[in-house]
Formats: C-alpha cells, sequence, structure tokens
C-alpha cells in the first residue's frame, strides 16, 4: 500500500470536511481537528526522531512506559475534546475517560504486543491504519453508523486523522519486528483492536452499571 499516496487522500479530504463543518458552524469540531488531529498530531510526528530517544532516556521505553505515555495522551485528548463543548462518549468527564481510557488500552495493546509483532509495517502505514481504527470505534461502535450511515463521510477522515495523531507518541515506545507483509495486515490493524474492545466494553459496562454509574 503506497501510504505516502493515501495520507495525501485523507488530508485533502480532511480540508474538504473541515470546510463544511466551518461553512455549518460546527466551529468546535473543526477547531478540535485541526488543532489536535493537524496541530498536535504534525508537531510530535515531526518530533518523533528526538522524542524516542528522550523517552529512553528517562526510561519510558518499556510497557510501563507505554501505559503510562498512552494514559496520559487519552486523558488530556478527552479532556481538550469535551473542553471545546464536543459530544464525548458519556456526557459526564470522569465517566467518559474511564470508559475511553479502558477501552484505548486494548487498542493500544493490542498493537503493542501483537500487530508490531506479526506484521511488517512502514511508518506512515502505521499511523493510517491505528487511525482508521478510529472509524469503527466512533462510528460503528457509537452505533452512528446506523442512526446516520451517511455521516461517514465527515466522521472517517477526521477520525483517521485524529486518531494517528493519538497514536504518534504511544508508537515511539513500540518495537516493530514483525516480517509478514501480505496484506492482511492491513485488515488486522484497523479490525483486531476494535473486535477484542468489545468483550472488554460488555464487562466495563456491566461493572459500571453494577455500581450504577452507567
Amino acid at each position: 500500500m503506497n501510504s505516502e499516496f493515501m495520507w495525501k487522500i485523507i488530508l485533502l479530504w480532511f480540508a474538504v470536511v473541515v470546510t463544511i463543518l466551518c461553512i455549518a458552524r460546527e466551529w468546535s469540531v473543526a477547531v478540535f481537528g485541526v488543532t489536535y488531529g493537524l496541530g498536535f498530531g504534525g508537531i510530535t510526528y515531526k518530533y518523533r526522531r528526538k522524542i524516542k530517544p528522550f523517552l529512553e532516556k528517562v526510561h519510558l521505553n518499556n510497557f510501563g512506559g507505554f501505559l503510562f505515555i498512552a494514559v496520559t495522551v487519552t486523558i488530556t485528548e478527552e479532556v481538550y475534546c469535551y473542553a471545546l463543548g464536543n459530544q464525548i462518549a458519556h456526557p459526564v468527564l470522569w465517566v467518559d475517560l474511564i470508559l475511553v481510557t479502558v477501552m484505548w488500552l486494548v487498542w493500544f495493546s493490542t498493537w503493542y504486543f501483537w500487530l508490531s509483532k506479526w506484521y511488517s509495517f512502514e511508518e506512515k502505514e502505521v499511523l493510517l491504519v491505528a487511525g482508521s481504527t478510529g472509524i469503527s470505534y466512533e462510528f460503528v461502535g457509537t452505533g452512528e453508523i446506523f442512526r446516520n450511515p451517511l455521516g461517514i463521510f465527515l466522521a472517517a477522515p477526521l477520525a483517521v486523522v485524529v486518531y494517528a495523531a493519538i497514536f504518534v507518541l504511544p508508537m515511539q515506545v513500540i518495537t516493530f519486528t514483525g516480517e509478514n507483509t501480505r496484506r492482511m495486515k492491513l485488515v488486522a490493524g484497523v479490525l483486531l483492536p476494535f473486535v477484542l474492545t468489545i468483550p472488554v466494553a460488555l464487562v466495563l459496562y456491566l461493572v459500571l452499571s453494577l455500581f450504577g454509574i452507567l
């Protein structure tokens, strides 16, 4: 897969969607997509070669460090999204942070333990594939695909860009040793984290329901 070409398509699509959102006066979504997706994601990607040795220097290049980075990125992203007035997984922020942190840890960990060890990925390919899982989380997992199937036109590029931005920092701690180059890696990379999240989400929902939180 020519990931560089695909990224050009995604970013062009992203620009069109942001323009539509601005015309529709959906400022909070547009601002979040641009500032977090392109801003934070672009900066961390540009300086990734300096970030990686820094993480090694402070001994965060292990699974404990990976978890710390993943949780920190998750919390800051959700708080920023909420602060801008965007809809989050749950209207109560602290509940949202529990839900999203647990479910995204499945996404991050699937890459850390399995996908990076099974398949051979280029750097831009990793971000494209990992980012595409965001479509499943945001559009399928929420049931939005049934309520507004055409909404995927707007959701897809935003999800890919934002989720890729989220993944840049944790990716610096992942060691990629896989050698399998079959195209199945693209399907596995997009769908496996989401599929593994489903049973975890169900258990989490039951636990929080028992405590009267949901």
